[in-house]
């Protein structure tokens, strides 16, 4: 394990040094952290504005009710005042008459009845407006959403792909963010194809997993279930290389993954370079760093000093700095990987034993 990890470390190194020569190499990263905060606050309020009308339905529903409650009031009040001595008979017409006053329908106390039921719109749970939010339209929305925010960041990965791709076999400075961009847009169907598969993989890996049996049965299928995961990772991440470096379309991408997997080109397995959980544990201390210094202040009662809305401003540029860097040292390495898969399938096998793959995984396994 902490092989792993130091071999990782030397990587993300590597990378961030390869990053620094052409700045244009991080973009697409810091667009993708920028991208997912405005997906995200899209869609809270697509979803405030819909839960709000229907909190809005709700009210005027009541506020009819409420209507026919008040028109009925005076009915009641005048029979009440000419009462005098008949105080039973004039009761009992002003009973009547503020009967059809009131005009009460059996529909609206059911109306009523069903507004203040659970997951009604004036439940206290909130549920009921959730409920009733969760129209086809709504739900058409969301989807769509979350639609383009997907296809946003894989287009943004396989920019970065194509640029560390130039930067690898052509020297630094010699891709072009435009052209990068041009040639993961003609490719854009083979990336949603693949999209589409990665989606229904991990589907079936996961309902391997909720409906597998006990025992050794069980066993199996968790197992089974844990290949489709890896495999389509694994794969998954040298499909989009091939899309976007040699155009190809999807199956043909999935045959060069799978060519590249049974040739043995990559010598050095995903797992033996702990990228991802370096990542995560520094993305992880500088949101306990930032959320440990938001509450010393809270408690010292200085939240509004200038010297603690610079430290906020700080602490914010740093989480998309760090978060940008992961996403792009993750694409760097992937591409790499495949740099070296298609330099050694040109090579016999004496010769790739000597061959040095690209520098950021050179320096992994120095």
């Amino acid at each position: 394990m902490f092989e792993s990890f130091g071999r990782g470390l030397k990587l993300i190194l590597a990378s961030i040094k390869m990053g620094f020569q052409d700045k244009r190499l991080l973009l697409p990263g810091i667009l993708t952290v920028f991208s997912n905060f405005f997906f995200a606050i899209l869609l809270f309020l697509e979803g405030k504005s819909r839960v709000g009308a229907a909190e809005h339905t709700g009210s005027a529903g009541l506020a009819g009710l409420g209507g026919n409650l008040a028109a009925g009031l005076p009915g009641v009040a005048g029979n009440l005042a000419h009462a005098g001595p008949h105080a039973a008979a004039v009761a009992k017409h002003g009973l009547h008459g503020a009967k059809h006053a009131m005009d009460i329908k059996p529909e609206a106390i059911q109306q009523l009845i069903g507004q203040t039921a659970l997951n009604g719109p004036w439940d206290q749970s909130g549920l009921g407006a959730l409920q009733q939010a969760a129209t086809p339209d709504a739900i058409l929305a969301v989807v769509a959403i979350l639609v383009v925010w997907w296809l946003t960041n894989r287009f943004l990965e396989g920019v970065t792909t194509a640029l560390v791709y130039s930067h690898l076999t052509e020297g630094a400075g010699s891709g072009k963010f435009s052209t990068a961009c041009a040639a993961v847009f003609t490719s854009l169907p083979a990336i949603v194809a693949l999209g589409f598969t990665t989606l229904i993989a991990k589907r079936v890996a996961r309902f391997m997993r909720d409906k597998r049996g006990s025992g050794i049965f069980g066993m199996g299928v968790n197992f089974l279930a844990s290949i489709v995961e890896v495999f389509w990772t694994l794969a998954g991440h040298l499909i989009l290389p091939a899309i976007v470096i040699e155009g190809t379309s999807f199956w043909g991408a999935l045959k060069r993954a799978d060519r590249i997997a049974q040739g043995n080109l990559i010598a050095i397995g995903v797992g033996e370079i702990g990228i991802d959980t370096i990542n995560r544990v520094v993305l992880l201390l500088v949101c306990l760093a930032g959320i440990s210094g938001f509450s010393y202040a809270y408690m010292q009662h200085i939240l509004a000093s200038p010297a603690v809305l610079i430290g906020g401003t700080c602490w914010a540029a740093t989480v998309v700095v760090v978060t940008a860097m992961s996403i792009y040292i993750r694409a760097a390495f992937f591409t790499c990987l495949y740099v070296w898969a298609i330099e050694a399938e040109a090579l016999s096998e004496a010769e790739r034993v000597n061959h040095r793959p690209p520098a950021p995984l050179a320096a992994a396994l120095a």
